[in-house]
């Protein structure tokens, strides 16, 4: 299985798994996710909003971390799975909002 595609269905999987164990007034998103080769830590980059809940989440998350990743070795088989997730918050989509938003009023000023 190649590299991308392997990716590709381990974040839609690992996405409904998400789902169950998240409060359903949660918005989240998986922007990324780094595959080790062998073994090692997976980590899972999170957009999540509200943002105030954010650390909560990612909390829990990490809490049941073990948990989780047997699930994703029961509905999808990997030869080398990682030994451990790390569940992170990213806030990369929320500063691009500001940004856009700062350049948004400037442009504004100037029309």
């Amino acid at each position: 299985m190649r590299a991308e595609r392997k990716k590709f269905l381990i974040i839609e999987i690992l996405s409904s798994i998400l789902r169950e164990r998240i409060d359903p007034n949660i918005i989240f998103t998986i922007l990324d996710l780094s595959l080790p080769q062998k073994g090692g830590v997976m980590k899972v980059k999170l957009s999540i909003f509200p943002d105030d809940k954010a650390k909560e989440v990612v909390k829990i998350l990490n809490k049941e971390s073990q948990k989780i990743k047997n699930e994703l070795k029961e509905r999808i088989y990997l030869r080398y799975l990682p030994k451990k997730i790390i569940f992170k918050y990213s806030a990369d989509l929320k500063e691009a909002q500001e940004i856009d938003k700062i350049l948004k009023e400037i442009n504004n000023k100037f029309i």
